[in-house]
């Protein structure tokens, strides 16, 4: 028996959080595809999930999502329209391809908006600085995954990322000489075995 989709069943194979994002389409090589967030309620699980924000912050969202709805679906629509802008920008990366001038564009509205509400914290326990949102903003949502995604982008790691060929999933591949080819070996690697193992039998009975 498959086991029913929802935020709660939802597997973290990215790697980081802007790719686990982009990953909340369950298959995007099916013709149907099934979007784990079909609501901004859906989203708020997704983050509570991921452990960026707190409980206190995300109850805070919570309750200005429920008094401001129009606000929290505007929130909701930007973060699924970057879902698909870092898609294209991942993809167009691992196939060593130039990005679309306009999705740089694009990406780069999402960066000013984020980065003029950051704000530098010590942490005291790790003595080094962080950056933060603290504002108490449903953009938050928003916010937070530019920042990994511009990290991600701009950084070293980036030569790193990878599309499983199954599911067509983004993740990033950290083994040690860098030869992984599923999002998940236990999920699409066993899938892709049992495929070619069906399709060798095939060819034997023709």
């Amino acid at each position: 028996m498959s086991m029913e989709k929802s935020i709660s069943t939802l597997r973290f194979d990215g790697g980081i959080l802007c790719l686990d994002f982009v990953n909340t389409i369950s298959n995007r090589n099916k013709p149907v595809l099934f979007d784990y967030l079909p609501g901004f309620k859906e989203l708020l699980e997704w983050y509570d999930r991921t452990g960026v924000i707190t409980a206190k912050v995300s109850h805070t969202l919570e309750r200005l999502a429920k008094g401001y709805p129009q606000k929290a679906a505007v929130v909701f629509d930007k973060c699924i329209a970057l879902r698909e802008l870092l898609l294209r920008l991942f993809t167009a990366a691992i196939h060593r391809k130039a990005p679309d001038p306009s999705d740089i564009v694009l990406f780069n509205t999402y960066v000013a908006d984020a980065y003029a509400n950051i704000e530098v914290a010590w942490r005291p326990a790790q003595r080094q600085g962080e950056l933060l949102f603290n504002a108490p903003a449903l953009e938050q949502l928003t916010w937070w995954l530019v920042k990994s995604a511009l990290e991600l982008y701009t950084g070293k790691s980036l030569q790193q990322v990878r599309q499983c060929p199954a599911c067509g999933w983004l993740f990033l591949d950290k083994s040690r000489n860098g030869s992984r080819k599923w999002c998940s070996m236990s999920v699409c690697g066993d899938i892709h075995k049992v495929q070619q193992f069906h399709q060798r039998n095939k060819k034997k009975t023709k």
